[in-house]
């Protein structure tokens, strides 16, 4: 075991032999009963960094213990911008401790502190009265503090430049004159903090990046994407070995490779898709079985490990996708070029042959790097088409239309035998931002998902579990797909939440699959019950990748992980080497699994940072198109409730906030176990799933947020 590995499991090892208050002592004897031997001198220094780092205290007493045995505990400093804050437990212990103006100690919003949790504020107004209401503490010290660089907007306090951050939840930050970069007042930056200020002096800063003016939308989403880490060019060293690759594949790296250029095979994508890196093919067997085949671009014949074009791939880790855009993991000489499955031209790939029965059993797999000629690229919307019977659309392709309704039988059953085996399906509408030729939002629609849509699913998933399954039994590292089961405290607190509209899940459901999806399935066609999913969803652990398979519990899966898309995800082209260096005899070892080790890490912190960075652009996009629309009002559902305020959803899937300080009829008080807000005066109750009527009040393209009131008379609209 290495130093940093065995420094790691001592450290988790002593966290938790200190559950109880004890001594060094006590420690020491603990850590000998469970093998781990370690001497005195070592045990107090990893001691002192637990107490450094907030995960122990020490009492005047030497005995050490978790913060909560001396009432206190390690979170995230969360400001609201309105002098108070909140702090997050990141044990998970309780709700959120309020943090009363001047006992922030100097905190930002991000930082990590260890606070003294006082004894509970009580209710002082309501029938409530005298009742614990909420946490109350004050920030001991902070353990670590969040980043020093930040986007905002540049603004004049008198004569003085001040930085005012997009969140409104830092303090404004002086700006000199030699540290604006040229920057202007309205414009939006990213700025470097240099100094957090103390009680004589405010905090100072630097200009690092000039974004432009701050009321535009491209500077907004430029913003987030800096935010996120994610860049646009790409480094001159991968622009110029992408462009050193020959725009049409060499005869000569046909060699050794299975030649499928006269099979019928064919992509099928978006309208607006512009690199296709999986082709579909489906025969049927004499022995009345399918063989469907699922084409892959081989990327890595292109992207070999540790070039220029590897590396910029590997701190990508994924293409990033919002409105009409997108930043691709790899320059469009290869994601739109030599590596997409563009009809009618030679490409390399990778293909998987899986023979499947009737009823989707999955009997063998066989894998060939090959080389393609896709046949046709078909959409989405002509296959639905095609499925739906449309005879203009059957009779442009009467030599496909068959196939994909061979396709569509074995996707059918494919999915049946996955729902069978206990996967979940949540079926959460997408919302879908439509642009106009400026690249500007001109509508919001929900995107319905067809049989087309479906029918590549399938395929994909399928290929994907006999990839991994084929990895695991030769013992070759891989980075596999995980998604771990559920906390059941947070599956009890939806089972809570599905009763009040009117499902029963006993203790013994939450643990099987199959009765949460029996409740899915009941709310697909009642408007009111959308929220569930949705729920549903924040119940579950978050899917990353891994270098160990243990499983996708979303698709009760013991084998999985991504191969299907190596032009946009990383994880994707390191499992394509792998595959290759087990079809070349090559064995596992350390170097290959340190490999997936860090790609594993790399991607999923990729992943989360696109996710993330994606979601704030779309909701700029979406606030961008409501602004035109101030003042009118909308149907809608309830989609979550806090106490500061009620979300509703449109109809469009574009969600807005209802706040509390504009319910001026009532006082409201909000119950968090069942999820409302009850008026104390006039009874009314708000819930989720609830139909209302709102009146957009404002919509901001440089902050995404959308604010709308409860339209007066007509708060419910049933």
């Amino acid at each position: 075991m290495n130093a940093a590995r065995k420094d790691t499991v001592l450290k988790d090892l002593i966290i938790e032999a200190t559950k109880n208050v004890c001594t060094a002592d006590d420690i020491m004897r603990t850590l000998d009963q469970r093998g781990a031997h370690t001497k005195y001198s070592e045990l107090t220094q990893i001691l002192a960094e637990l107490v450094d780092d907030g995960y122990l205290m020490r009492a005047r007493s030497n005995r050490y213990g978790h913060p909560e045995a001396f009432g206190c505990l390690a979170g995230t400093y969360c400001d609201t911008g309105r002098g108070y804050a909140f702090v997050r437990p990141e044990s998970g212990a309780g709700e959120d401790v309020f943090i009363p103006p001047h006992r922030g100690k100097g905190s930002w919003h991000g930082d990590r502190v260890l606070i003294r949790v006082m004894q509970n504020v009580t209710t002082r107004r309501g029938k409530n009265q005298g009742k614990p209401n909420r946490r109350e503490g004050e920030v001991l010290r902070i353990l670590s503090q969040t980043r020093d660089d930040r986007t905002g907007c540049i603004v004049m306090r008198g004569k003085m430049t001040m930085f005012r951050d997009d969140t409104g939840k830092l303090p404004e930050i002086v700006v000199s004159k030699k540290h604006l970069a040229d920057a202007h007042p309205g414009d939006r930056v990213a700025l470097k903090v240099l100094f957090r200020g103390n009680d004589k002096y405010l905090p100072q800063g630097m200009v690092t990046k000039v974004f432009g003016s701050g009321l535009t939308l491209d500077a907004a989403a430029a913003a987030v994407l800096y935010e996120h880490g994610i860049e646009s060019k790409f480094p001159p060293e991968a622009i110029q070995q992408a462009e050193s690759i020959p725009l049409f594949v060499q005869e000569k790296d046909w060699a050794g490779r299975l030649d499928l250029r006269s099979q019928t095979l064919f992509t099928i994508d978006g309208d607006t898709a512009k690199d296709f890196d999986d082709a579909v093919s489906l025969e049927t067997l004499p022995n009345g079985h399918y063989r469907l085949g699922v084409h892959i671009a081989d990327v890595s014949h292109y992207v070999t490990p540790g070039s220029p074009l590897d590396e910029e791939a590997f701190r990508r880790g994924t293409s990033v996708y919002y409105a009409d855009h997108v930043i691709p993991m790899l320059p469009l000489p290869l994601s739109n070029g030599i590596c997409s499955l563009n009809p009618g031209v030679n490409r390399l790939a990778f293909s998987v042959f899986i023979e499947l029965g009737k009823d989707g059993t999955r009997y063998s797999s066989d894998f060939h790097r090959s080389v393609i000629c896709s046949y046709a690229r078909l959409t989405y919307n002509q296959v639905n088409q095609m499925l739906a019977g449309d005879w203009k659309e059957r009779h442009l392709r009467p030599d496909i239309a068959p196939i994909l309704d061979e396709m569509n039988t074995l996707a059918k059953s494919l999915h049946a035998a996955r729902m069978q085996r206990g996967a979940l399906e949540l079926n959460i509408p997408e919302a879908v931002i439509i642009c106009d030729r400026n690249g500007k939002a001109s509508g919001v629609e929900k995107r319905e998902r067809g049989d087309a849509e479906r029918l590549i699913e399938e395929f994909m998933l399928i290929a994907n579990e006999a990839v991994a399954e084929t990895l695991f039994r030769h013992q070759i590292p891989a980075v596999y797909r995980v998604h771990e089961d559920p906390d059941l405290e947070k599956l009890r607190a939806f089972a809570s939440q599905a009763r009040l509209f009117g499902y029963q899940l006993r203790e013994r459901d939450l643990k099987d699959t199959r009765q949460l999806q029996r409740v899915l399935d009941q709310t697909a066609e009642k408007p009111d019950q959308q929220a569930l999913p949705s729920m549903l969803l924040r119940s579950l652990a978050r899917a990353r990748y891994s270098p160990e398979c243990t499983g996708h519990y979303g698709l009760a899966a013991k084998y999985y992980l991504h191969f299907t898309s190596p032009i946009r995800r990383y994880p994707d082209l390191v499992v394509h080497r792998m595959l290759t260096h087990m079809l070349d005899g090559g064995q596992s070892s350390r170097e290959l699994s340190t490999l997936c080790e860090q790609a594993a890490l790399q991607s999923t912190e990729r992943e989360q940072a696109a996710a993330d960075a994606e979601r704030e652009i779309e909701k700029l996009y979406m606030a961008d198109y409501m602004s035109q629309y101030i003042g009118h009002t909308f149907d809608g559902y309830i989609s979550n409730i806090t106490s500061f305020g009620v979300y509703v959803q449109l109809d469009n899937m574009i969600e807005g906030m209802v706040r509390v300080d504009t319910m001026h009829n009532d006082w409201f008080e909000y119950n968090p176990d069942r999820i409302t807000l009850f008026g104390k005066h006039t009874g009314q109750n708000y819930h989720l799933g609830m139909r209302v009527n709102v009146t957009l009040v404002n919509a901001s393209a440089t902050t995404g947020m959308i604010d709308f009131i409860f339209t007066p008379e007509e708060g419910t609209v049933g």
